[in-house]
C-alpha cells in the first residue's frame, strides 16, 4: 500500500500557537516533538514527520519520542515522502504544510546554533564557546567553591606535520585529537578546540595527574590517524580557585605554563 500523508483534527489556531511557542523553544527538536506531541493530545493516534532539507537533511520525529520500530512506524521512516503522517483523522493541508514549515524552522535553528558554536573540522566546541563555558566555571567556583582543572594542549610538531605530509595529514590529526577528546571526556567536562593546534578543556573535580594518561591516549590517536607523524603534545594547567578566581589570569597561567611545558621539552 502507497504511504500518504494523513491528517488530523488540527487546525489553524494550534499552528498558530506553535508558531508563536517556536520563538521561546530553546531547543529546534525539542520543539518538533512538542509540535507532534500536541497533536497526539489534540487527536490521539500517532503521528510521525518525516523532514527533508538541503540543511539538514532527511530527519523523521515520533511524537512521545518512541522508537521508529512497530510496521507502520518502520515503513514511514523508511520510504515515505517528506510530510506528517497520522494513523487517523482529518486536517486541512494549510495546517499540515504549516506545521511542517515550522518544524523544519526549528531544526534549521539547531543546525545553526551548532554551527555558529562548534569547531567544523573537529566538532568541538570553538573559542567563543569555550571563553563563556570558562567564565561560568569560574562564577561556580567563587560561588560555591566547586574545583576544577583548566588544561591547555597544543600539538608540538603539527607545522612540520603539514609541510612533510600534507595539510590533509595535519586535517586528519586535528580530527583523531576532536574524536579521542570527545570519546574520553566525562558529562560535565568541556572541550574545545582554542586555536590552530590547541585545544582547552574544563575538567570539574579533576585533579592534574589525570592529565598523563589522558595524553597518552591523544598521542595514541595522533599516530593512529597518521603513523608518519613525529607530532606529541604539550600542556599546561592550572586550577581554580587554587591557583586563580578569574577567567583572565587563571587562562594566562595555564598559556604560561604551557609554554614552559614546549620549551622544557
Amino acid at each position: 500500500m502507497k504511504l500518504r500523508p494523513r491528517t488530523t483534527t488540527i487546525d489553524a489556531e494550534v499552528c498558530a500557537d506553535l508558531a508563536r511557542g517556536l520563538a521561546a523553544a530553546p531547543s529546534g527538536v525539542g520543539f518538533v516533538y512538542d509540535a507532534l506531541d500536541r497533536i497526539v493530545d489534540e487527536s490521539g493516534g500517532d503521528v510521525v514527520l518525516v523532514l527533508h532539507d538541503a540543511l539538514v537533511g532527511r530527519q523523521v520525529f515520533r511524537a512521545r519520542r518512541r522508537p521508529l520500530d512497530g510496521t507502520w512506524a518502520d515503513k514511514v521512516a523508511a520510504e515515505a515522502a517528506p510530510g506528517l503522517y497520522y494513523e487517523n483523522g482529518t486536517l486541512d493541508r494549510d495546517a499540515v504544510n504549516g506545521i511542517i514549515g515550522l518544524c523544519t524552522v526549528a531544526v534549521r535553528l539547531d543546525v545553526v546554533g551548532h554551527d555558529a558554536s562548534h569547531d567544523s573540522l573537529t566538532g568541538l566546541l570553538n573559542r567563543r564557546s569555550f571563553d563563556d563555558a570558562l567564565e561560568a566555571a569560574v562564577a561556580q567556583s567563587r560561588r560555591y567553591g566547586w574545583p576544577f582543572t583548566l588544561a591547555l594542549l597544543d600539538v608540538q610538531g603539527f607545522k612540520a606535520v603539514n609541510d612533510s605530509l600534507g595539510h590533509t595529514a595535519g586535517d586528519d590529526v586535528l580530527r583523531a585529537l576532536g574524536a579521542a577528546l570527545r570519546a574520553g571526556m566525562r558529562a560535565g567536562d568541556v572541550v574545545a578546540r582554542v586555536g590552530g593546534d590547541e585545544f582547552g578543556l574544563i575538567l570539574p573535580n579533576s585533579a592534574p595527574e589525570l592529565l598523563p594518561r589522558l595524553v597518552e591516549r591523544l598521542a595514541d590517536a595522533i599516530h593512529g590517524a597518521v603513523p608518519g607523524a613525529t607530532a606529541r603534545l604539550s600542556t599546561g594547567v592550572a586550577r581554580s580557585p587554587a591557583d586563580a578566581t578569574d577567567p583572565v589570569e587563571l587562562y594566562k597561567l595555564a598559556d604560561a605554563r604551557l609554554y614552559e611545558s614546549r620549551v622544557t621539552r
